[in-house]
């Protein structure tokens, strides 16, 4: 690691912890597992069938960084929504359609 490398990821985990984001906070997840095993209403699971290939490459990937799957899955279904709702008010998808239509 060099030195930019070095002062990137000490000034990523202080930004990570003043803004309360622990990704790998184990009782965090526990906690988080336990509501969502109840049937919690605060949670919803997301299950979708992925190619073993894509499957091993998280798994590694996941493993290699320490992250656990819930806050990754997590943190890319944020990162897509917020791309999609980007690209969405680029195109304007709604134009031409009544606003009741729309949104």
């Amino acid at each position: 690691m060099n030195f930019n490398q070095y002062i990137q990821f000490r000034a990523l985990a202080m930004k990570a912890h003043i803004q309360g984001q622990s990704m790998n906070s184990e009782s965090m997840e526990k906690q988080i597992s336990k509501l969502s095993e109840s049937g919690s209403p605060d949670f919803k699971t997301v299950c979708a069938p992925i190619s073993i290939e894509l499957f091993d490459r998280l798994d590694r990937t996941l493993s290699m960084l320490d992250i656990s799957k819930r806050s990754f899955i997590e943190a890319a279904i944020i990162h897509a929504l917020n791309q999609t709702d980007l690209i969405a008010d680029e195109v304007d998808i709604f134009e031409g359609l009544p606003p009741s239509e729309g949104q």
